[in-house]
């Protein structure tokens, strides 16, 4: 993960880390991540991203999953367990600020689409 992405969406990396560390256990992480444990783990960190009054949407109504506001300026979010899944399920990449996502692996993806990979802190903080 690009460090200018790290710097632009998140605002405490030490907490960040620490949430990771202390509450996410490998028994946890050792199951193959789903969207909806990757929506989880946000949960227990959006407090330390630069994201202000983030909405989660019902996914069944055919939207991406949710939009935050990031320097006063709308975002659009999508949830995924890998990022690759976002091509997959042919969602429109113009439509689309930010991928969160466990694992990273779309090479191809577009540029304008920011990706934050969860599996990058949850490795970090095991280091610390």
């Amino acid at each position: 993960m690009e460090d200018k992405v790290i710097r632009k969406y998140v605002r405490a990396l030490d907490g960040l880390l620490r949430e990771f560390g202390e509450s996410i256990d490998e028994g946890f992480i050792g199951r193959w991540p789903s969207e909806n444990m990757v929506i989880f783990l946000f949960g227990n960190i959006w407090r330390y991203l630069n994201l202000e009054d983030i909405t989660i949407r019902d996914e069944r109504k055919g939207e991406l999953d949710g939009d935050a506001y990031l320097c006063g300026k709308r975002i659009v979010i999508e949830f995924e367990a890998k990022s690759s899944h976002f091509d997959e399920h042919k969602h429109d990449p113009n439509k689309c600020d930010l991928i969160v996502c466990w694992e990273d692996d779309w090479k191809e993806r577009p540029s304008k689409i920011d990706v934050l990979e969860l599996k990058h802190f949850w490795e970090k903080a095991q280091k610390i």
